[in-house]
């Protein structure tokens, strides 16, 4: 079993050394693979590899993906679709083709990321033959000649190391071996207005029901596999639902691949989807806390789209940049504290709709203090907190017992600040329900009431309390409520703040997300609602404990039917946080688990850091 075990994992790195080595090898020859005279006869451009069986086999480890078995040929025509060009699931590729093979097409159009920004266009397509394993794929001459009609750009340097093409090349003359063929290429960089242009061509001259449609384009980038998931999550939602503000949003490679795609769909009719395929690189080669890699296979018929819009958040715990932590931040950036969690390209703060901390402190012009000064004396200059925009920050919890630190001018600055900065934000001083506690809010098409609540001196008028998210959850489709409250340094919340919970969840609160503590305290799920109860420190200066330096970041994606939650144990070290690592994250939801209150099922799940539950019916 054993030796078993060390050579599938063995196979699995050999696998993925032996793509890299392709790969550089054919960076570093594909410029000889192109003549740079395009109207020569034997121009080609060359696909990824000359070899027929690395385009070959059947899918492995099918158990470690999330997998929808029906194939397209048991459904309507199939116009157009997504494709992942990370080859280290070629498996899944050949699949995704072979599915499609009965419906023989005459020109495959495929939409991929200019990887490396390459060529004096956004936009550009290739009018070179291309040669394959399989054969030579010819380009379509006619459709070629229509673009440059529209006047889109043909270059061909960019499409010489562009591996969103020549990874899928084969696949397209394999399955398609009469299939026409055109590529295009988007830069990052490319306008909207150019999106639509290239969009317009398309749906103005392509021969409909003779044309396969294909957007070349990987999921998460460089996260563990369980952040990947949480992204993904939105990603596939915002493109099912056909949202072109959260496409635009989506943590993908190529968002306006997706986009172009997206408006030649709708524009069809071919709105009705099918997720085939879900991978991610962590689990098929077992190193999921590493980054990774994620790829999602879509198929698109005729029909409507009846998926409705998810909403996402990103929740953290206390944030206070005063103090030790502003002395840190002296003549730095928030970077600072944040570029290490952030991850490559800041992809973990990527694709969420709502990023949400409890502010421990007031706003004020120019960070300023005002008397009287007390012991524990927070204040922030609106120019740091701006700062956080660029980590996707745009709502912030202000009940609690520090908002008032410098008293009446300091709550109204705090206002005045956040609003000037375009941040959303709830919550009065401690104790105190006003016109303030809620702050109602749309994402997309859904309604979303934020509350934010304190009891830390004393408790606010529960009755009050109940009304305001009573009145909330029928103006709204979801109502997220904060509330700081519970013991310090206590990880085990306490009667009172359950007893004030289930009756805000009974009110209808969706969810409710707890601060103060200091450290994390452990969660329950009333009534189909998840509590939080503490989150622990975000960014604070509390180095005397490591309990203090640990906290939990919570991704929650609401459907109309399921809540999914995703845990993110962090750790931080001098106010720097940064996910947890395998070993850490093992001890940490073992404590957590510990001081919840929930079944057996629901302990299994935090072990995996997701957990699913059905929302009730109103």
């Amino acid at each position: 079993m054993k030796d078993g075990v060390l050579y599938k994992l063995a196979l699995g790195i050999l696998t993925v050394l032996m793509i890299a080595q392709v790969f550089w090898l054919f960076l570093l020859f594909s410029g000889k693979n192109i003549l740079k005279n395009s109207s020569q006869s034997n121009t080609v451009h060359k696909s990824y590899s000359s070899s027929q069986e690395f385009y070959g086999g059947e899918i492995k480890n099918q158990d470690r993906s999330s997998i929808n078995k029906k194939s397209a040929t048991n459904e309507n025509h199939i116009y157009g679709g997504i494709v992942p060009h990370h080859l280290l699931v070629k498996d899944f590729i050949d699949s995704f083709f072979s599915k499609l093979k009965e419906q023989q097409y005459k020109t495959v159009i495929i939409i991929s990321p200019n990887h490396f920004s390459v060529g004096n266009n956004n936009i550009s397509f290739s009018e070179v033959d291309w040669e394959t394993p399989f054969g030579k794929l010819v380009v379509d001459d006619m459709l070629i000649a229509k673009a440059k009609q529209y006047g889109l750009m043909s270059e061909e340097e960019p499409f010489a190391r562009e591996h969103g093409i020549s990874g899928l090349t084969p696949f397209v003359k394999k399955y398609f071996p009469e299939a026409k063929f055109i590529p295009f290429i988007i830069k990052n960089n490319t306008t909207k207005e150019e999106i639509t242009k290239l969009a317009d061509f398309l749906i103005k001259n392509v021969d409909v029901e003779n044309t396969l449609v294909l957007a070349s384009v990987d999921f998460s980038h460089y996260q563990p596999t369980i952040a990947a998931d949480f992204h993904d999550l939105k990603s596939i939602n915002a493109i099912q639902s056909f949202s072109k503000e959260e496409i635009m949003k989506a943590e993908v490679d190529s968002p306006l691949s997706l986009l172009t795609l997206s408006n030649y769909l709708e524009n069809i009719g071919a709105k009705d989807s099918s997720l085939i395929y879900s991978t991610n690189s962590g689990r098929l080669i077992n190193k999921e806390d590493e980054p990774t890699t994620s790829h999602s296979f879509l198929y698109f018929k005729k029909g409507e789209s009846f998926i409705a819009t998810n909403v996402n958040f990103l929740f953290f715990g206390d944030m206070m940049l005063d103090r030790n932590v502003g002395d840190k931040l002296k003549g730095k950036k928030v970077d600072y504290l944040l570029t290490e969690l952030a991850g490559e390209e800041n992809r973990f703060f990527s694709g969420v709709d709502i990023i949400s901390a409890n502010l421990e402190g007031a706003v004020t012009n120019n960070g300023a203090h005002y008397n009287p000064i007390n012991s524990y004396d927070f204040a922030f200059s609106s120019e740091r907190i701006e700062e956080l925009k660029k980590y996707g920050f745009n709502y912030f919890t202000l009940a609690n017992n520090h908002f008032s630190d410098q008293g009446q001018k300091g709550v109204e600055e705090t206002r005045k600040n956040l609003s000037n900065l375009g941040f959303n934000y709830s919550g009065a001083t401690d104790a105190q329900i006003d016109e303030y506690s809620r702050k109602d809010i749309l994402i997309s098409d859904r309604k979303i009431a934020l509350v934010g609540f304190s009891m830390v001196y004393r408790d606010f008028d529960l009755e009050k309390a109940r009304q305001m998210v009573k009145d909330a959850s029928t103006e709204n489709d979801l109502v997220i409520v904060n509330i700081h409250w519970g013991v310090e340094y206590q990880h085990q919340f306490n009667k009172h703040q359950q007893d004030v919970g289930h009756a805000l969840i009974d009110s209808g609160a969706s969810a409710i997300i707890g601060h103060h503590p200091h450290v994390v305290q452990g969660m329950e799920i009333y009534q189909g609602r998840p509590i939080f109860y503490s989150l622990g420190n975000f960014i604070f200066d509390q180095y005397f404990s490591a309990d203090t330096q640990e906290s939990l970041a919570v991704g929650l994606d609401f459907s109309k039917a399921t809540t999914t939650m995703f845990l993110f144990p962090l750790k931080s070290e001098k106010s720097v946080p940064r996910l947890m690592n395998v070993q850490e994250k093992e001890i940490f939801l073992n404590k957590f688990i510990s001081w919840s209150e929930v079944g057996e099922d629901i302990k299994a799940q935090i072990k995996n850091q997701k957990i699913n539950i059905l929302q009730l019916a109103d």
